[in-house]
């Protein structure tokens, strides 16, 4: 586990570019957020989202510094590996899994082909 040293620096300077008396920003305006800064609590890797959201930053990146509060970077790369997607590749995910009724099944030859044939970029004849 490392210092928290890139996340504070990242939510100060996330926190410098809004104005937190424009609207209520929740957990944003609250004093846990201000031991987070301090270093006196962890971020909370189920808030990461919503604290994204609210900042308007990149929630990888967000999630990725907050990782660090928990875990080692050996930990966090076993992490990307094993379960990180690209926003398009959810997309894909998110459309496969809305046209499936039930849990989706192994794709078989021909869904394989088809998948092949829909990802690879058309040349015009």
């Amino acid at each position: 586990m490392t210092d928290r040293n890139d996340l504070v620096e990242f939510l100060k300077a996330q926190l410098a570019a809004i104005d937190l008396e424009e609207k209520s920003y929740g957990f944003l305006g609250g004093r846990f957020l201000e031991m987070v800064i301090r270093g006196e609590a962890k971020l909370p890797l189920d808030r990461v989202e919503e604290v994204a959201d609210l900042l308007g930053c990149d929630r990888r990146k967000l999630f990725r510094l907050s990782m660090r509060q928990f875990y080692d970077e050996d930990a966090i790369s076993l992490f990307e590996r094993m379960f990180w997607v690209s926003d398009e590749e959810q997309k894909w995910l998110d459309a496969i899994r809305s046209a499936e009724d039930g849990p989706v099944a192994e794709p078989n030859g021909t869904a394989r082909r088809l998948l092949r044939a829909l990802v690879k970029p058309q040349v015009p004849a």
